[in-house]
């Protein structure tokens, strides 16, 4: 058995919040939370995750500016990105993918979605999963 993964939800809404905490902790996976941009930078400093959920329209700082910081900081590099947000359009999409995002999950989102997406995304980094 791999050791714990630890994910960081930084989500404003809080039962999505919840609810993503719930299915991720069912799976296994270690959660810290955060409910808005500056938390999340800081939440993610101090708890090493191992990947990282972003909402992109959080108060304070968005998640682009979230995911700018984290990306030009060489502790996180290896830490995959996966945007959740209801936004979806091609402007979006594109600044995602050029800020290095490993994923983009448009709202709402089901509990098989959430873990596929996950999952894929730490199979194709070559982090040890849980299952």
């Amino acid at each position: 058995m791999t050791a714990t993964q630890r994910i960081l939800v930084a989500e404003d809404d809080e039962g999505l919040r919840q609810l993503m905490r719930l299915i991720l902790r069912h799976e296994g996976f270690e959660v810290i939370e955060a409910v808005n941009g500056l938390d999340a930078l800081a939440r993610a400093k101090d708890s090493n995750p191992t990947m990282i959920l972003l909402d992109v329209m959080m108060p304070g700082l968005d998640g682009l500016a979230v995911c700018r910081n984290l990306k030009s900081d060489h502790r996180f590099d290896g830490v995959p990105v996966i945007f959740v947000t209801a936004i979806d359009d091609l402007q979006h999409r594109t600044a995602s993918r050029e800020l290095g995002v490993d994923d983009y999950i448009k709202k709402p989102i089901g509990p098989r979605e959430l873990l596929a997406r996950v999952h894929g995304v730490m199979e194709r980094r070559g982090i040890a999963s849980l299952i």
